[in-house]
This record gives structure tokens, C-alpha cells and sequence, in this order.
């Protein structure tokens, strides 16, 4: 099978997100579902570099990193000479059939007019089924029958959400990175996953909720970083907290290697009395709230103000060399219960770190802002959605802050948050957002007056629309998590 890959450009959202760009081919998850495919005779082609389009190809292979960048998926289609509902390349054969996947597709509703089958979860098990039965049938009416019956697998022309359930696909081997050199950027970096999932809790993280942690031995590991080039992305949702992560660092440093990855949690770089901190690392640090407050509600509660200062202190003494390394905040504005002084607690934390490294070698701090959305799968799945990004960072406004230069990156706009919001608890009326969003302008009042959802708080106890996607962690657990979060905001 060749397939021609996209991802919606989220490669390009998150070079705009931070502040950097890397000539890349097929974003990380599609170039894993290659080299899974592979040994069933898949090839992929990246968006980026075929410009003649999907034309010629067996299938088109569509990786969903989240709304932000699934609002661009007609505007794809559209460019591409490719009708956008599925009902339009009818019969079957007509088109290259569209594959999807993709942890923007927890609630897959809002595409479902537009995909064949999607994948929800993880690929490992059913994308070599999928790739045996293509095989088989070619692109007929038959193999979308027959990939109905795989586990993890949602094919709209067979299965009406309201009437069946999908259990969401979870491997318990992660190996893939480990068996082949996957490189995703083109700077000669391998990337080398070390763990899936994440054993924190967060409500507004899709991380510790839809699957479980799952770890590569370190021996495993290790073994691979011997084998690659100097530049090896640890990829991880918190790399740091792997268990076995001070051997992985020592081989690392013994191979003269550098990690191009990003990390999580703050706290877990120091939970290891001797944890290494390489000075080439990009560190990217999950703050979330601008209040201890709101840190403690949505699951950050070891995040104090003290510790944010002292870790964030500790973190730049320990940076080796003079004029390296930097950190990153990533900061969630809206989230509920937030009032509009809070932004100037933060701006407090940021001047008392400056005070205590007065005199010693100036560290870089960047303050990423984005409005807050609500994830289908998460605690915070009812929650409304936030704005105020962007008067949030002018708090920071006239920051003199010499020892601890700050620059501050913003987001999404308040307009397209609430839109990506209402997107991603649409039914299969998204796809009718979705292509007035190709159209031209719209607005957060049109969003939903067109999905006939909202991007304020949801009932509790209404029927969601992705309710029939089974995953690790019930309903039942998201809805306690949920009542105890807001009644931590009421303290």
C-alpha cells in the first residue's frame, strides 16, 4: 500500500507554538504507523513533500493531533482536488480510501462524515489486521466491512455511534522505536520512545487517563542509544519519570549524546538525588495554572509557589556550562475558577526567581500561554471553555527580570480556543463546521449554533457524543476526579 500522509500541518502549529523550526518529514505517530506497516508492504508519503497531492495513492493516511489542527481539515481536502465527505468519493475505489487516527480523535464524531475507518487509540494491534485485510479486499466495500470486525477499529458505514461501543486500542508493546530508527526530524536525531502514558493524574491532560503507563526496559533502551547518532529524542509525556531514567541519562552521557526531547513535570527531574542536567536539553515545564489554586485543583497540588521558585532556581544552578540551557513554562489561561488579578501571583513567582539568581549567569525563561480546552477523556471533559491568554501575558508587561530574561509566547486567539472547544465535543455536525471554516470566517456563536454544541460547561449527566469510546479509565472515575476538582476550586 502507498499512502499519502497528513497531519494537518500540526508540525507547523507546533513550530509557531514554539518559537522554533526544524525541517522534518512525517510527524512523529505517522512515522510510527510506517514503521509498523511497513513490514506489510506500507509506504507513506508526508503532505509536505508530495505538492502533487494524494493522486495516485492507494489510501490517505490522516493523523489528528487535536482540534487546532482538525479545524484545517477541509481547507486539506479542498486543496488537494479531494471531496471532504466520504459520501462524495462514493463508490468505494473512486478515491484513495482516508485513514485516520490520532489522539485529536478521542470523540471521532466530528470527522466521521470524512474518514473510511479510524483508528482510536493505539496502532500496534490493529493496523497489521487492517493491512492483511486490505491486502485481501483492495479498496472495496468488502474491506471496510471486514476492518468493522477489528478490535479498535470505527467504520462509520457499519457502526452507529448511538447503538454500539469501541474499545479503545491499548498495546503493551512499545517497541516499535526500539526495532526500527525512526527519525523525524532532519537534523539527524533518532527518536527513541521510552514510555507511553503517564502515571500523574492531571484533569485537564488526556495523558493519564485514556491508557496506562507503559515502559521500555532501560537495558532495551540503552542498547539503541549505542546504536544511534549523537542527537536522541527521549519521547516520553514526562521522560523524567521513567524508572529507569538515571541509567538511560548515564549511557546517554557515556555516548556523548544529547536528548532533543521536551519533559513534563518539574518535580520529577529532581525526584533522583543523581539526575543529570544536560545544558542541550530543551526543558519545557508544565505550570498550567497562574495560582497555586488553580495548580492544586486540576492536579499540580506538589506546585506551590515556593517549590515553583526553588525547583525553577535549582533547575538553572544545575544546568551545566555557562550560557546554556533555558526552561519553558507552559501556561493554561482560563481555566475555571481563574479571576482576573491572578496573572500578577505569577508575575511575583518570576520576580523572586530573578532575586535569588541576582549575580549569577543569566538563564532564559519562556512563558508559553494557551486558552484552556477541554479534552473528551479528561476530568475537565464538562468544563467550560477558557480565554484570556493574551491579557493574562500582559501582566508581564515591564517585567524587569535581568538575571532570569522572560519572554512570553502566546497561543490561540480567544476566538479560535472556544471554536476548537466546541469542534472537539461536536457530533458528526463538526464536519459541517468544518467546512464553513473552509468557507471564511467564523465565529465562536456560529460554531455552535452550527454543531448545536457549546463551548460552555456541559450538563453532567447528559449524554456526550463520545460516550461509546470505551477507554482505560471509566466515566464513573472522570466524573469523581471531576466533583473533587471543583470542590477544590471552592476552598
Amino acid at each position: 500500500m502507498r499512502a499519502f500522509a497528513s497531519s494537518f500541518h500540526a508540525w507547523k502549529s507546533l513550530e509557531r507554538q514554539e518559537g522554533v523550526k526544524v525541517p522534518h518529514g512525517l510527524v512523529f505517530p505517522l512515522a510510527v504507523v510506517e514503521a509498523l506497516g511497513a513490514p506489510y508492504g506500507l509506504s507513506m508519503n508526508a503532505e509536505e513533500h508530495t505538492p502533487a497531492g494524494p493522486a495516485g495513492f492507494d489510501a490517505i493516511f490522516l493523523s489528528v493531533l487535536d482540534s487546532r489542527c482538525m479545524v484545517e481539515a477541509a481547507k486539506h481536502f479542498r486543496r488537494w482536488s479531494v471531496p471532504f465527505r466520504r459520501e462524495n468519493r462514493r463508490p468505494v475505489g473512486r478515491y484513495p480510501l482516508v485513514w485516520a487516527g490520532g489522539q485529536g480523535l478521542h470523540n471521532p464524531r466530528p470527522m466521521a462524515p470524512c474518514f473510511d475507518l479510524c483508528v482510536i487509540g493505539d496502532a500496534e494491534d490493529s493496523l497489521p489486521a487492517l493491512l492483511a485485510l486490505w491486502e485481501r479486499h483492495g479498496n472495496t466495500a468488502a474491506f471496510l466491512s471486514a476492518a468493522s470486525l477489528v478490535p479498535g477499529v470505527f467504520v462509520p458505514d457499519h457502526h452507529n455511534p448511538t447503538e454500539v461501543t469501541i474499545q479503545q486500542g491499548v498495546s503493551s508493546d512499545i517497541g516499535v522505536t526500539l526495532r526500527n530508527d525512526i527519525r523525524v526530524s532532519h537534523d539527524g536525531s533518532r527518536r527513541v520512545e521510552i514510555a507511553r502514558g503517564c502515571k500523574y493524574k492531571c484533569t485537564f491532560c488526556s495523558l493519564g487517563w485514556r491508557t496506562p503507563v507503559r515502559e521500555n526496559k532501560p537495558e532495551q533502551i540503552i542498547a539503541e542509544i549505542v546504536r544511534s547518532p549523537k542527537r536522541v529524542h527521549l519521547q516520553a509525556g514526562d521522560a523524567e519519570s521513567h524508572s529507569g531514567i538515571n541509567a538511560i541519562r548515564a549511557a546517554l552521557r557515556a555516548h556523548g549524546g544529547s536528548d532533543q526531547g521536551w519533559t513534563g513535570r518539574i518535580d520529577s527531574l529532581f525526584e533522583n538525588p543523581d539526575q543529570t542536567i544536560p545544558g542541550q536539553k530543551r526543558y519545557a515545564f508544565g505550570v498550567e495554572g497562574v495560582t497555586y489554586r488553580l495548580r492544586r485543583a486540576v492536579g499540580k497540588g506538589y506546585l506551590t509557589d515556593e517549590r515553583l521558585i526553588t525547583d525553577t532556581c535549582r533547575f538553572f544552578e544545575a544546568i551545566e556550562g555557562e550560557n546554556k540551557g533555558r526552561a519553558a513554562w507552559h501556561i493554561i489561561a482560563g481555566l475555571p475558577g481563574e479571576r482576573s488579578m491572578d496573572g500578577f501571583e505569577l508575575r511575583k513567582v518570576v520576580e523572586e526567581i530573578d532575586r535569588r539568581r541576582r549575580g549569577k549567569t543569566p538563564r532564559n525563561l519562556s512563558l508559553h500561554w494557551q486558552p484552556f480546552q477541554p479534552l473528551p477523556g479528561t476530568p475537565m471533559q464538562w468544563c467550560a471553555g477558557g480565554t484570556g491568554a493574551r491579557a493574562l501575558m500582559r501582566a508581564f508587561n515591564g517585567l524587569h527580570t535581568p538575571w532570569v530574561p522572560v519572554r512570553s509566547m502566546g497561543g490561540r486567539t480567544d476566538h479560535m480556543a472556544l471554536i476548537c472547544t466546541t469542534l472537539a465535543r461536536s457530533d458528526e455536525r463538526g464536519a459541517d463546521l468544518l467546512e464553513a471554516l473552509a468557507d471564511g470566517d467564523v465565529t465562536p456563536t456560529d460554531a455552535e449554533r452550527v454543531t448545536g454544541t457549546t463551548h460552555q460547561a456541559l450538563d453532567l449527566d447528559a449524554q456526550l457524543p463520545w460516550d461509546f469510546i470505551v477507554q482505560w479509565q471509566p466515566a464513573s472515575t472522570l466524573r469523581r476526579a471531576h466533583d473533587v476538582m471543583m470542590a477544590r476550586l471552592d476552598e
